[in-house]
């Protein structure tokens, strides 16, 4: 193949993955213009390092931990300020009583805050952008064991908190929720 089809391919590549990186950007940041903004130096990075990336070789995990080592070096560049409660949007102050919708909206947003961030990153590659257990260990550098420990993990704990079942730690237990127990018992 010759340079410039190898570049148009590359390209073709990046151009069909930014659906599924933009859906991580905004869940990262929680900012649509910011996301927008992450999603930008990633495509930029990218097509600098194009060189460094093997055909063939796995690019969604790839652009994955471009995009994710971007925004850490976001967070570490600009020191998060508080934001006064008079800048705050009013929709974050009051809700609606007839939006349901939204109020749950809110309530996963707020339980997934509360995830370790490594639980909370694995549900987001996995559960919202899709990603296989192999994609999500080649792009956070870790074992598939490890992500799917983190990612039951994240589900106990996200069932806890929203649906107040039992009191499942987010941390290192290894206890098997109330219903699996009361079915191995026996106990319907």
């Amino acid at each position: 193949m010759s340079q410039a089809s190898l570049s148009q391919t590359f390209q073709d590549i990046l151009l069909a993955h930014l659906p599924r990186l933009r859906a991580y950007a905004i869940m990262l940041t929680r900012d649509r213009a910011l996301a927008e903004d992450l999603l930008q130096e990633t495509a930029l990075r990218a097509l600098r390092a194009q060189s460094q990336f093997t055909m063939g070789t796995n690019f969604t995990a790839w652009i994955y931990k471009i995009l994710r080592n971007e925004y850490i070096g976001a967070l570490r560049r600009k020191k998060r300020q508080p934001v006064p409660i008079e800048d705050m949007p009013p929709e974050l102050l009051s809700r609606n009583g007839g939006q349901e919708t939204d109020v749950l909206l809110h309530e996963i947003i707020q339980a997934m805050d509360q995830l370790p961030h490594g639980q909370r990153e694995v549900l987001i590659l996995i559960c919202a952008s899709g990603l296989s257990y192999e994609e999500a260990a080649d792009a956070l550098g870790c074992s598939v064991g490890t992500i799917k420990s983190r990612l039951w993990r994240a589900r106990a704990r996200m069932a806890s908190l929203i649906l107040g079942e039992g009191d499942v730690k987010g941390g290192g237990s290894d206890t098997a929720p109330a219903p699996r127990r009361a079915a191995a018992e026996g106990v319907p």
